[in-house]
């Protein structure tokens, strides 16, 4: 699977991408498939610098995976991130596939606003909840994405397992015949 991953300037500048590492999304087709695209933005990093939080939303669902950046390696996050994904749809109904794992990236640079700003009030509730649950990772990702926002009146979660497992499937079950109206 192609993953079209919109890059904020922090993560740009944190990570030294070149220009021409990325592609415009005015220039760039966007996929219809909405496992594809996602943003990638800088959370927060600890006083010493040594670790840095980023933020993966899915465009379309707004599911959260937050990824740890120690060595200020970008293969080595995406990396991270490919994994986390492929568990994510897993956990959310998807059959595992291990062709999930081997996803190549097209990075992408433009103004997502609708996504830019709904990244930034999860960012918010991230950092909130990072530091009332002693910075466990896995705990805030289950918060954030299974608290509802404005944008959607069902969580991340629940978005993602919805269009992985839709509910309109043809009701197979057994039509009864009419048997007609009983006069009174």
């Amino acid at each position: 699977m192609k993953i079209q991953l919109y890059l904020s300037a922090e993560v740009i500048n944190h990570f030294a991408i070149s220009a021409q590492d990325t592609q415009s999304d005015t220039a760039t087709p966007l996929s219809a498939n909405w496992r594809a695209l996602w943003r990638c933005d800088h959370i927060i990093s600890t006083e010493d610098e040594q670790e840095h939080l980023f933020l993966f939303t899915n465009a379309v669902t707004h599911y959260n995976l937050i990824m740890v950046d120690r060595n200020h390696d970008f293969a080595s996050l995406l990396g991270s991130f490919r994994q986390h994904l492929a568990l994510a749809l897993h956990e959310h109904g998807q059959p595992f596939n291990q062709q999930a794992l081997e996803s190549e990236f097209q990075l992408l640079h433009g103004t997502p606003t609708p996504l830019t700003q709904g990244m930034n009030g999860i960012k918010e509730l991230a950092i909130d909840s990072l530091l009332s649950n002693g910075a466990n990772i896995e705990t805030t990702e289950l918060s954030i994405n299974n608290d509802t926002n404005f944008s959607s009146p069902d969580s991340p979660s629940a978005n993602m397992h919805a269009r992985i497992v839709p509910s309109h499937t043809p009701d197979t079950s057994e039509i009864l015949q009419f048997s007609g109206l009983v006069a009174k």
